[in-house]
């Protein structure tokens, strides 16, 4: 299994190809991941993203819409199909570790891969370059790709569809498709989201 690596902060896709046995992801339990939680980008503010059922595992305080589906977020038919944790850092990240691990949303689940949308409209399955163990396997190498042994990445890649079926459902109806803006409290077009063609 090859897969290309992407960071949070720049968008951009970074392969590198000088590793010649497959690297075994394992999670450091460094907590990175669980305390830079909002995403601020061209004056939208993104959340964790939630699935519906997931809502519960946080206080209703901490938790908004987060993608909705209709002509308008006041039309009485607009349905939210995703949630956002409003807080840059977990509240269940406590004495070294999560708390509620066995039952941690999907996103969690499937770090340190990040559905990321590209410039062809795409969905693409890519590595977050923010996670500290990946780095740590990659650093000082250059472009190309790296060789992931399957078996060390069975629990992510079992989670990542359902993270990434919300991406790829808004995609496929843009024209009606909304994101609710941490930053501002408001519903914005999806499509102003989207990176430029």
């Amino acid at each position: 299994m090859s897969l290309n690596l992407s960071g949070f902060k720049s968008g951009e896709t970074h392969n590198f190809s000088d590793l010649s046995e497959p690297i075994s992801y394992q999670c450091i339990n460094c907590g990175v991941c669980c305390n830079r939680l909002l995403i601020d980008r061209q004056g939208v503010r993104k959340g964790l993203p939630l699935l519906p059922d997931e809502i519960d595992i946080f206080r209703k305080a901490h938790v908004r819409p987060a993608y909705g589906i209709g002509k308008s977020p006041k039309d009485s038919g607009f349905k939210v199909i995703a949630y956002q944790m409003r807080l840059n850092f977990c509240p269940h990240r406590r004495f070294g570790g999560c708390v509620m691990h066995a039952y941690r949303p999907a996103i969690c689940r499937s770090y340190p891969f990040v559905p990321v949308i590209n410039q062809g409209f795409k969905v693409v399955k890519t590595f977050d370059l923010t996670c500290t163990a990946l780095k740590d396997h990659v650093k000082g190498y250059f472009m190309g790709a790296v060789p992931v042994q399957s078996s060390s990445v069975e629990v992510e890649n079992s989670s990542y569809p359902a993270v990434a079926s919300i991406t790829e459902r808004l995609l496929n109806d843009v024209g009606s498709s909304w994101f609710y803006n941490l930053k501002t409290g408001r519903w914005v077009p999806f499509r102003n989201l989207l990176p430029p063609e």
